[in-house]
């Protein structure tokens, strides 16, 4: 007769299936589990990623052939959003996420050069997941090397921290990324303030003159472009046209730009010209990134003592001393050799 159901039989035949073991890895059953749920969230985002790509490239060549976009014959349906602004809506509404920190990240998205609608969304979204994968990650790891098995406190620690690394890793790549174009920035603003010269000087507005600006440097310099394209739509959109200079200079973050957005605010309010400041003010600009420049230079002596002192400097040593080592050892195995066999002799002699 067949042996009747159980649960217990049930798991004893999950754990010897679910069971993994690639060269040294061992996985139990449920690291196995853990680690084809993390597999398939990978590729069920990929795929989604893919899917949107796609959608937007479809679109982008809709627009390119009709130049306009086609009116619908039916009243358009609201959009759902994607499954990860969902995501990040839904950390965004906890108690875990506050007002001030959210817009700590408006700002830090604004300084990297995010734009666009559901950024904060997607950024929510980010740390929630690499919160998760680390946390999972540091599983496997724990389980694989099998390390503080008899301590769970320690366990429970190192997931926590894993958990905080995963969550603030969104935040410095946010950083880094901000500190690069805020590096662009200060190379190209120069080269916009020249440019903003000769359009005053030809005549054109302060509007038409930053418009002009934004449209010769989007090759050369997309970021100063992108932040003058919206300085430019921010005047046409706000009463007060210092208030759209002010909101460039906050948004850049720039010191030297703020000095520039208070000339042109006394300009826009006393009538002064524009040409001779904004000169001084770009050589000013000039001489402070040549500065840095010089800067830069004179930390690299610092910076190449390190790195001669640890892989440069004893090759050399090993090149200059190895021949002179050898001939000494050479020297002194002929002389050992050479007085051992007068030595012999001097025995023999009666």
């Amino acid at each position: 007769m067949s042996e009747p159901f159980s649960i217990t039989s049930l798991v004893d035949l999950a754990q010897t299936y679910l069971a993994l073991r690639i060269g040294e890895i061992r996985l139990g059953a449920f690291d196995t589990c853990i680690l084809v749920l993390a597999l398939s969230g990978a590729l069920v985002s990929a795929l989604n990623l893919w899917r949107i790509a796609r959608r937007e490239d479809f679109q982008d060549r809709l627009y390119a052939v009709g130049g306009t976009a086609l009116a619908p014959a039916e009243p358009a349906r609201p959009q759902r959003p994607p499954w990860y602004q969902r995501f990040g809506s839904a950390i965004a509404a906890t108690p875990i996420i506050r007002t001030t920190e959210q817009h700590a990240l408006l700002s830090a998205l604004a300084a990297a050069g995010i734009r666009g609608h559901g950024r904060l969304a997607s950024v929510l979204a980010a740390k929630g997941g690499c919160a998760v994968v680390s946390v999972m990650v540091g599983w496997l790891v724990l389980e694989w090397r099998d390390l503080f098995a008899g301590s769970p406190a320690i366990r429970l620690v190192l997931l926590a921290a894993a958990v905080l690394l995963g969550w603030r890793l969104p935040d410095v790549v946010l950083s880094r990324l901000a500190a690069r174009r805020r590096m662009r920035l200060e190379q190209g603003m120069p080269d916009a303030l020249d440019f903003l010269v000769f359009c005053v000087e030809a005549g054109l507005s302060l509007d038409q003159a930053i418009e002009q600006v934004a449209r010769d440097l989007r090759s050369s310099s997309p970021d100063v472009a992108g932040e003058f394209a919206a300085a430019v739509a921010d005047m046409r959109v706000l009463p007060d046209r210092s208030k759209a200079l002010e909101n460039l200079a906050e948004r850049v973050g720039l010191a030297s730009l703020r000095s520039i957005v208070a000339t042109l605010n006394q300009s826009i309010r006393f009538g002064t010209p524009l040409s001779a400041s904004l000169r001084v003010l770009a050589a000013e600009m000039r001489a402070e990134r040549l500065a840095r420049y010089e800067q830069r230079a004179a930390r690299l002596p610092v910076l190449l003592a390190l790195p001669l002192m640890g892989f440069i400097l004893p090759s050399m040593m090993i090149v200059v001393g190895a021949p002179l080592i050898l001939h000494m050892i050479d020297f002194l195995q002929r002389a050992v050799t050479g007085g051992s066999g007068a030595g012999g002799k001097l025995i023999g002699v009666p």
